[in-house]
């Protein structure tokens, strides 16, 4: 089941609103949470000797370079998985430090304001969603060994005209699905072209299904993203929150949630202070539901444990294609 959404961060204006969660690693530089981005200030001067005009722009690239390299402060503090951050993953990672590097190369100027003293201040900004979510959940995400299964992609329904849809695409398709002549031969070239194959065929069913009457008029009537509220819980954001069922597994993200983020670059969740503004928020769509966290699991602090009826509710869409493409957010 497909819900409609588009993960689109908060635009960087070069403001920060009362609601988003900052958390500061410089005394310049921190980890917007809510726009899903690293920011940092950068002070110049220019040289006393040069002309005004000249001195002016000096000062104002000074502040660039300065503002950079609190970025990178910014980033190399961003917590990735339970007590790691970027620092350590770019020790242990060719790949992370390289993406580190276009990450700051591809930073904006969101302020410059040259000062009557003659110095200049600059505000900077980098988004965490995109190639550098991809690396980093390359690490931290890995593929899963399992393979696809079919009914996850479609959704239980009663609906005469879906049972018929279905049973067609389960009568016809299912040979179709696996090349009986390759189904056995698990390595090599034709391995990898029968699961291309595959892949192909399972996306041409998703297409068919998601515009069936049926489907539309379940998926419309369904929550479009999630808002979880972590308020009076010890939870601290990083880039791999997780959800978990009280005493068991967990819910999310599960395989397919980090295979479609980590293909995405769409970060697994956004954070935010205020309850409201979450609900308002682009990210979980025109109808998110609201879950209440019941504590903290761990001694990390970025994992979320809800209560025994909240983790059947969430299962239960989860199993129905739930926050395959739809957003969450954390309320903190």
């Amino acid at each position: 089941m497909k819900y409609f959404l588009v993960f689109i961060l908060t635009l960087c204006t070069g403001t920060v609103s009362a609601d988003d969660f900052v958390e500061w690693v410089g005394a310049n530089s921190g980890v917007n949470w809510s726009a899903g981005q690293i920011q940092a200030e950068g002070a110049g001067v220019g040289r006393a000797n040069a002309p005004p005009s000249t001195a002016r722009l000096m000062a104002c690239r000074a502040a660039v370079i300065d503002a950079q390299r609190n970025l990178l402060e910014s980033i190399q503090g961003v917590r990735v998985e339970g007590a790691t951050v970027v620092a350590q993953m770019m020790i242990e990672s060719d790949i992370i430090k390289t993406s580190v590097d276009g990450l700051l190369r591809g930073a904006r100027v969101v302020k410059r304001e040259p000062q009557d003293d003659g110095s200049c201040l600059v505000q900077m900004t980098a988004p965490l969603d995109g190639k550098f979510a991809k690396d980093v959940y390359q690490k931290t995400l890995p593929a899963s060994q399992t393979s696809l299964w079919v009914p996850t992609i479609i959704p239980q329904t009663h609906d005469r005209d879906m049972q018929q849809l279905l049973g067609q695409l389960l009568g016809q398709g299912i040979a179709l699905l696996v090349p009986s002549a390759q189904a056995a031969d698990v390595s090599g070239p034709a391995w990898q072209a029968s699961m291309d194959r595959l892949t192909t065929r399972i996306s041409a069913l998703e297409a068919l299904i998601s515009t069936h009457p049926a489907v539309i008029a379940v998926s419309n009537a369904g929550p479009t993203g999630l808002v979880l509220d972590a308020r009076g819980s010890n939870f601290i954001p990083s880039m791999t929150p997780k959800i978990r069922q009280l005493r068991a597994g967990v819910l999310y993200p599960n395989n397919k949630h980090r295979t479609e983020r980590r293909k995405r670059g769409q970060l697994v969740s956004l954070f935010t202070r205020d309850l409201d503004t979450a609900r308002r928020h682009p990210v979980v769509g025109d109808r998110p539901i609201v879950m209440k966290a019941l504590r903290t699991y761990g001694d990390t602090r970025t994992e979320i444990v809800l209560g025994t009826e909240a983790s059947s509710n969430l299962q239960a869409l989860i199993n129905k294609g739930f926050l395959s493409d739809s957003g969450v957010i954390i309320v903190l």
